[in-house]
């Protein structure tokens, strides 16, 4: 590597959606910046998704903003970059299952709709109306979120890494980053040395480790978790267009995928080896709500590692002190698809002094760590 080419403004770790997003919204906005991600763009948790992204987060609303805001750009992702995300409209269903859960949420949905979702509340009949597959026994009732859309997600990391590089920015794979000084500003990698006015971290379920390497303590870790999914379907009825519909009680997530269910389990944890038993609540879960899909088997359809923090939103945000020069943007719980487009925004406007466009004291470090103890 030659000696001009070792220098940035910004230095991005990781090469996901986050990552990517945070190097094209700066490069566009003329910061000269320097990509490195260990493995290839986009390999690790932007793969490992259920190739969709919502616009409303059950009592959360600052999440839902985020979510609504980058739905913006997304929709004018093609004219911008030139790469299709293949948009097509899912909806998500959120059922509710009893008269305390059902007024807690609808009390939360005017702070939603302020925060820009598209959230209706529905009877149980209505729930099943969008989703013939649910047992309405079971439904006390639902919210409607019709902003959710199957994406593909290898596309917006190529979009923004093209685009990216278009704006003068350079990107590296297979480059793993081996120490970091947040005082000097000096990042060294596999391929040598970089020096930068901005460090990023956005390495997902490593961002933690490389936090330690500048002595930054980022309570995010990476969790394991798997998406399942069902044998095909034989019915006469529509099974790919089934909503993506979410049970916050036990976290159980399904949603269409040709003639067979994509089945997630939304729970967070830091211990080892819950695997065996996350399955089979899954298994467990799924006959619950969907009786006809009684007996069924569930098959592995990918394992990794999520992001995840004491909040289960993400931290973004920027250092103090000895870690001034470091930005920070992980921790997004599988959420990354859904909040990628503002992140990168959020990290190109404080990098320049400017206010960013939402509210980060529910990102926050201070947030995050008065949280952890829970954990």
């Amino acid at each position: 590597m030659s000696e001009q080419n070792n220098t940035a403004e910004m230095l991005v770790i990781g090469g996901g959606v986050i990552g990517t997003s945070i190097a094209y919204h700066a490069a566009k906005a003329g910061i000269d910046v320097v990509l490195v991600e260990k493995n290839q763009f986009g390999a690790a948790t932007t793969s490992q998704t259920a190739r969709a992204f919502r616009t409303y987060f059950p009592r959360k609303p600052h999440d839902s903003e985020l979510a609504t805001r980058s739905l913006a750009e997304f929709r004018q992702f093609s004219a911008t970059t030139g790469v299709d995300l293949g948009l097509e409209n899912l909806g998500l269903l959120t059922v509710l299952t009893s008269p305390q859960q059902a007024a807690e949420l609808e009390a939360d949905l005017a702070d939603h709709r302020e925060a820009g979702a598209a959230v209706e509340m529905l009877t149980a009949a209505q729930a099943v109306e969008l989703n013939p597959w649910l047992d309405p026994d079971t439904i006390e009732a639902a919210v409607w979120n019709p902003d959710t859309y199957r994406v593909k997600p290898e596309k917006i990391v190529q979009g923004y890494a093209e685009g990216a590089k278009q704006h003068g920015a350079r990107l590296f794979s297979n480059v793993a980053v081996t120490g970091l000084d947040g005082d000097s500003g000096v990042v060294n990698t596999t391929m040598g040395d970089f020096t930068a006015d901005a460090i990023v971290i956005a390495a997902g379920p490593w961002s933690g480790d490389v936090g330690k390497l500048a002595g930054l303590d980022l309570p995010v870790w990476g969790q394991f978790a798997e998406l399942l999914h069902t044998d095909a379907i034989r019915t006469d009825r529509d099974v790919h267009n089934s909503p993506f519909t979410f049970h916050p009680v036990s976290g159980l997530k399904t949603m269409g995928m040709g003639k067979a269910f994509l089945v997630g389990l939304e729970r967070i944890s830091k211990q080892d080896g819950l695997r065996d038993i996350w399955y089979q609540a899954a298994v467990d879960e799924l006959p619950k709500w969907y009786p006809q899909l009684e007996g069924v088997k569930l098959y592995s359809a990918w394992t990794g590692s999520l992001d995840v923090t004491p909040t289960k939103s993400a931290i973004i945000g920027k250092g103090n002190g000895k870690h001034e020069r470091i930005f920070f943007a992980a921790g997004f719980t599988g959420h990354g698809l859904a909040q990628a487009p503002v992140a990168g925004q959020i990290i190109r406007d404080l990098y320049q002094g400017h206010q960013p466009s939402v509210d980060l004291t529910p990102y926050s470090l201070a947030t995050n760590l008065a949280r952890l103890e829970a954990f």
